[in-house]
């Protein structure tokens, strides 16, 4: 039995582009195949030295396909190409959004999977120089990853993780969990909180420059805390408890800075219409004014 053929629809693009680069450093495990559409994405694609193949041509004979296309296309765009997928095929999208919204063109006989990195974690140990600056992942510092299956045969699934993990690669570990789950890291833990909150980090440190505070120092600060209070408040330092005047900073936080219903966005009801509205901005289940 010869290599898996594996595909990347949308290889020009963002996602697309690290998929291939890592990928491509496997040829002895895939056998690799690139399609894309826009002239730009060409152009990327030929500036790295690699070739385009016709969707046509190619998709037909894949063995896992990796669909790096915006979350916002995935309705229109996957209605055609999970036509073209042979039988028993795998199809692998990298964000669970649209699968939770059902729109995901399925098909009975194919396997669907979705994939997503956690990023670099600053609690994993990096080797080298060039992985400690490896802020986003599938470069050079170790990840772990989430995966899941939407629908399908585990034999299939099991070839569609081995593809995430190289994709994504260095990957440390590769967590199978569910779909919805996986949703609820993504928007909800990571977005709607994580990065809300981080924003406003970011912000701050803008108004304690405007205070006449040295941006770095403020940034150090801010950096420092940051990885030493997750590590206490996710119980990595032991029976370690933080000041109990930072106690009471907090309880001021959660009237101030955190609206007093936010866990609601563990609610099934919330998941549902922030990722609706994330996928049809331009009309919201949830007001952006």
């Amino acid at each position: 039995m010869g290599k898996p053929i594996v595909t990347i629809i949308g290889a020009g693009g963002k996602m697309g582009s690290r998929t291939a680069a890592n990928l491509v450093k496997k040829p002895d495990e895939f056998e690799l195949f690139l399609v894309e559409n826009s002239p730009q994405g060409i152009e990327n694609i030929r500036a790295r030295g690699q070739n385009v193949t016709d969707a046509d041509e190619i998709v037909p004979k894949s063995d896992a396909v990796i669909f790096a296309v915006p979350d916002s296309l995935i309705y229109k765009l996957s209605q055609d190409f999970v036509k073209k997928l042979k039988p028993g095929a795998g199809f692998i999208i990298l964000d669970p959004a649209a699968a939770v919204a059902k729109e995901v063109a399925l098909r009975d006989d194919c396997t669907f999977a979705v994939g997503h990195p956690c990023h670099p974690s600053y609690f994993i140990h990096q080797d080298t120089p060039e992985a400690k600056q490896d802020y986003f992942g599938g470069v050079s510092a170790k990840q772990d990853i989430v995966v899941s299956k939407i629908q399908g045969d585990d034999k299939v699934f099991e070839l569609c993780r081995r593809v995430m993990e190289a994709m994504y690669a260095p990957v440390k570990t590769s967590y199978v969990i569910s779909l919805r789950d996986m949703a609820f890291l993504e928007p909800t833990l990571v977005e709607v909180l994580g990065a809300t909150c981080l924003y406003a980090m970011a912000e701050t440190v803008n108004k304690a420059v405007e205070r006449g505070i040295q941006r770095e120092a403020a940034v150090s600060f801010l950096a420092g805390h940051i990885y030493t209070l997750t590590a206490n408040f996710l119980g990595l330092m032991g029976n370690t408890q933080v000041s109990d005047a930072c106690k009471i900073a907090i309880k001021i936080g959660n009237k101030l800075v955190l609206r007093e219903d936010w866990k609601r966005i563990w609610d099934d009801d919330v998941l549902e219409k922030v990722i609706d509205t994330m996928l049809h901005p331009q009309s919201p289940k949830i007001d952006l004014d």
